[in-house]
């Protein structure tokens, strides 16, 4: 009489069949988590909103074309690293369509102390020196339209907000803090540059070294 071979237990097909579904659950949980851990919002099926709001032009950090345009270093008597951001009303604004005017580009978040505290005196030397050719964009760094606007709206200033929602242009500046400032001169070019809060005094003189009157 033949004798009767067991199969394997591995090689059992009901076996086979629940090693297949425990490796499928296994790696269903590793996309869930992974898309959880980078914010996938392809996952709730519904657009990132700002202020409960639906998607708008501001909330898209990965648009094409916003951010860094260039991998120039920020340095004296060089042309500045070129940008294009959104302000407030959702225009783009590029850093070179400014030249034949003296910029000054403040760094800054709601956040900063340092930063509230030279507000006003940004402020008030944009209103003094303005028609002198004097532009300010006040880039602020990874806050949201909502915080960043109205920081500016509750403290009655005008100063033209960007968003650098992403972070890019900080990085491309090569900054490691808030507030930092750069004085570009009329041809494009750093003239000067402040890390840390700056006076009114201060400015007038960076300005100044820019060709502003």
């Amino acid at each position: 009489m033949q004798e009767r071979r067991e199969t394997p237990v591995l090689e059992r097909p009901i076996v086979r069949l629940g090693i297949a579904a425990v490796v499928i659950a296994v790696l269903a949980g590793a996309v869930l988590l992974v898309r959880a851990q980078r914010g996938d919002s392809s996952a709730s099926g519904a657009p990132v909103s700002v202020a409960g709001a639906p998607t708008s032009t501001f909330a898209a950090t990965a648009e094409a074309g916003l951010g860094a345009l260039d991998s120039n270093a920020p340095l004296i008597g060089q042309t500045a690293p070129d940008f294009v951001l959104r302000d407030a009303s959702g225009k783009l604004v590029k850093l070179s369509d400014l030249r034949g005017k003296v910029v000054w580009v403040n760094f800054w978040a709601s956040w900063c102390v340092p930063c509230r505290k030279e507000m006003p005196d940004i402020q008030a030397v944009y209103d003094a020196k303005h028609a002198d050719g004097l532009e300010v964009l006040v880039v602020n760094w990874k806050d949201d339209l909502e915080t960043a606007n109205g920081f500016l709206q509750t403290r009655s200033l005008t100063l033209p907000l960007l968003l650098d929602r992403g972070g890019s242009v900080y990085d491309q500046y090569h900054l490691q803090g808030l507030p930092d400032s750069f004085f570009v001169a009329r041809d494009g070019t750093i003239a000067g540059f402040q890390y840390g809060p700056v006076t009114q005094d201060k400015a007038r003189e960076r300005l100044q070294a820019a060709g502003l009157p």
